[in-house]
């Protein structure tokens, strides 16, 4: 069984969803939940899911949502030794507002994440538990980045996903692309990454992010499916559709995990690809960022229907 550290967001989404029509953008009735979520909090919990021992580096406030997050990340059987608390910021918050005829809105408070650091504690928490894999998004500062990656340079041996996260940070992690074993975003995100409007699942797309350093990636496109790039051979698919789409958060994230665990189990391509579009499909279908039914036995045993 292998290990794999997950650096980055730990937060509590808060989901507001309206079916009036926003006219006036006045008070209107609906509905409000709050669920765990976190690029870093999903991959750890995903992956354990499919059977990785998984570690979460992130920070969290003194506060209720701290203890909530890591309470259930516990529960989960992830590892929080690198869950740090910070004294004085509190937990990450993200919030989307949804109403009928209108775009999602999004506003999202992490200044927590600034405390994530790369040091002795990380090295050797990595190194006792002979960790082969790390999973980062992009909310990590500069500083933390660096350190990873001088990490990498010294430890060639140590596998590399690197998550886009969100187009205005999309564009951090360019200069260490070399140095990615896999690089995971989304259209919107590519899109910033390349310096364009949008971009198409097709070969001069991918050619281009290759041109960046990029040596294998994934490139997930909503509706039309998902590009996939390892080395010189470039796969496209479409998606897993349900019958019925309850949640898009967290669907990219259960991709990339389900395609991750496949790849660090040296699966073929094709099977991988299809790990993660059923975790994908699975997590459109609740509310939370991560569906309890994901397994690797439940992905083995999985039919498209």
């Amino acid at each position: 069984m292998k290990n794999i550290l997950c650096s980055g967001n730990v937060s509590v989404d808060i989901k507001a969803y309206s079916a009036e029509v926003d006219d006036t953008e006045a008070y209107r009735e609906g509905s409000i939940e709050l669920v765990p979520g976190g690029v870093g909090r999903g991959m750890a919990i995903n992956l354990k899911h499919l059977g990785l021992n998984t570690f979460i580096h992130s920070v969290v406030g003194k506060d209720i949502f701290g203890e909530y997050l890591r309470s259930g990340l516990e529960e989960e059987g992830v590892n929080t030794s690198l869950l740090g608390e910070s004294p004085e910021r509190k937990t990450a918050l993200f919030s989307v507002l949804a109403s009928r005829g209108k775009a999602a809105t999004c506003v999202y408070s992490t200044q927590v994440l600034k405390e994530i650091v790369f040091d002795e504690k990380v090295k050797k928490t990595i190194e006792e538990n002979n960790i082969s894999a790390v999973a980062m998004d992009s909310n990590l500062s500069e500083e933390t980045l660096e350190g990873f990656y001088s990490y990498k340079k010294a430890h060639p041996d140590l596998f590399i996903f690197q998550n886009a996260t969100a187009p205005d940070i999309a564009k951090k992690t360019m200069k260490y692309a070399p140095l990615i074993d896999l690089f995971g975003c989304n259209e919107y995100e590519a899109a910033a990454i390349l310096g364009v409007d949008s971009v198409l699942p097709d070969l001069e797309t991918a050619d281009k992010f290759q041109a960046l350093g990029y040596k294998n990636f994934i490139i997930t496109f909503g509706e039309q499916g998902v590009m996939v790039r390892i080395g010189n051979e470039t796969w496209n698919e479409p998606p897993y559709t349900p019958s019925q789409i309850v949640d898009t958060i967290g669907a990219g994230d259960a991709f990339a995990s389900g395609f991750l665990m496949g790849f660090l189990e040296g699966d073929p391509v094709k099977l991988c690809i299809h790990y993660g579009l059923a975790c994908a499909k699975e997590t459109l279908l609740t509310r939370q960022t991560v569906s309890n039914k994901l397994s690797k036995d439940f992905l083995t045993k999985y039919q498209v229907k």
